[in-house]
């Protein structure tokens, strides 16, 4: 029996199957805020962007996320026994599906942020894991925030900066914390303002609008670029989060610009001023003088 030729045609179907089989879903992410005992009530839709029909099965996990924001699934999630969502939809090909999806809130459910990842795939769920078999999954992100005991609270867990620059790009690396128990997607802005208080700049803060889920950090970054800058500045930023972006922090950070030609041009004044000048000076009032003295000495002479 010839492995090598069984081998290259389940690779050659695995391939073809991808390349006919595409899904689509949206929205890509949704929030909710509730209270426990609500019952949510909402619609994905799912195309199917491949050559052929075929049967579609609903997929229903858990997530969080590393501190890069990958996605990490959770397969045991307690929230997956709050979702009702049809186990299987037959699709044509070009065709978008509405499928209805309900998530009952337990009276019970703790406060603060839930996280579920609901969408479907090609294969059935025993088929999922056993990598026998390669599939295509589309999932949308659902955000569920609890009302009760919440905690919103962020902190800078690392800021990364130099307080001297030579040159543009200035900037800014830090690490935002979520300390709460619900997620946050940090806002604002950075002030950024010359020694006399003018506002030179105003960059975003968190512009992808990243979330941040409890317990978790993000590293956000942002630049400034200018045609030219010399002296302090201060950047002050202001920090947006929580519910309906209530809360602030605020903090500044002072940092200084040096651009190179400006150094360059002072370093040459500088060693003009004090080299070369008073040798020129010196060498005109030696000339000065002598023509003075050969003047008087003409005077006598005559």
């Amino acid at each position: 029996m010839n492995f090598k030729k069984i081998f290259l045609s389940i690779g050659i179907c695995l391939l073809a199957f991808n390349f006919t089989f595409a899904l689509t879903i949206a929205p890509a992410k949704i929030e909710f805020n509730v209270n426990p005992g609500d019952e949510i009530r909402f619609s994905i839709y799912t195309r199917n962007d491949g050559e052929v029909s075929g049967e579609l099965y609903s997929i229903v996990k858990g997530f969080t996320e590393d501190e890069g924001g990958t996605k990490i699934w959770v397969e045991n999630a307690p929230e997956i026994e709050w979702v009702k969502i049809p186990q299987k939809i037959s699709a044509s090909p070009g065709e978008t599906i509405e499928v209805p999806v309900v998530i009952n809130v337990p009276q019970d459910a703790p406060p603060g942020g839930h996280f579920l990842a609901i969408g479907f795939g090609t294969l059935p769920g025993k088929q999922r894991g056993s990598g026998l078999a390669i599939g295509v999954n589309v999932l949308s992100l659902v955000y569920i925030n609890i009302s009760g005991n919440r905690i919103d609270k962020i902190s800078i867990s690392e800021f990364m900066a130099k307080k001297v620059y030579f040159d543009f790009p200035v900037k800014f690396v830090y690490k935002i914390k979520n300390e709460g128990n619900t997620y946050v997607r940090p806002t604002g802005e950075i002030e950024i303002s010359n020694i006399f208080g003018k506002l030179i700049a105003n960059l975003r803060v968190n512009e992808k609008e990243f979330q941040i889920l409890p317990g978790k950090e993000k590293v956000l970054e942002n630049e400034w670029s200018n045609n030219f800058a010399f002296g302090p500045y201060k950047a002050k930023f202001n920090i947006y989060y929580g519910l309906n972006q209530s809360q602030n922090l605020v903090f500044n950070y002072w940092f200084f610009m040096l651009p190179i030609k400006v150094i360059s041009i002072v370093f040459v004044l500088i060693i003009f001023i004090v080299f070369i000048l008073p040798r020129l000076i010196k060498k005109y009032n030696e000339y000065i003088i002598r023509k003075a003295m050969e003047s008087q000495n003409k005077n006598y002479s005559e």
